[in-house]
């Protein structure tokens, strides 16, 4: 999956390719921002190989989402989490897109989050995460925008 829009890329690889993708990313940008579900060594990993002005983020969850990304994570174990939505800010909204499982918007507002929340929840979505600066406040309408059901990973 490659998405790009506004002044964010997002990547979907494996596991195996993280710390490639990571490297290439870095080449022309300052900030990689990498999935919640990547384990804390693969994120070593990528700050070792990237360079040191380059910054290293990583998708974590509130306290409040703990059980529900336990959740998600049993039912990606089975083949049957719902999927998840990425969220990113945008100078105008976008619609919600499919990209190989995953779908994407670009919000250009609270009230954008919440209603490309709300919709993607009713996609059957299972987990949000937000980046590129949609952080703590952002992470709130998201909670809130999902019925306080759906965890929502943020990076701040």
């Amino acid at each position: 999956m490659l998405v790009r829009s506004d002044h964010v890329v997002i990547e979907g690889v494996g596991i195996d390719d993280v710390v490639r993708a990571a490297v290439g990313a870095a080449e022309s940008a300052d900030r990689v921002e990498l999935c919640g579900g990547l384990p804390v060594d693969v994120a070593a990993e990528v700050r070792a190989a990237v360079p040191a002005h380059v910054q290293v983020r990583l998708n974590r969850y509130g306290f409040e989402s703990l059980e529900q990304v336990a959740a998600y994570k049993d039912a990606f174990a089975t083949g049957d989490p719902g999927g998840a939505a990425f969220f990113y800010p945008a100078a105008e909204s976008t619609p919600l897109a499919h990209h190989e499982g995953v779908l994407v918007a670009g919000v250009a507002d609270g009230d954008a989050l919440a209603e490309r929340v709300r919709e993607a929840h009713g996609h059957g979505v299972g987990i949000v995460e937000l980046y590129a600066g949609l952080g703590i406040a952002a992470a709130a309408v998201a909670r809130e925008a999902g019925d306080h059901r759906l965890p929502v990973g943020f990076i701040d």
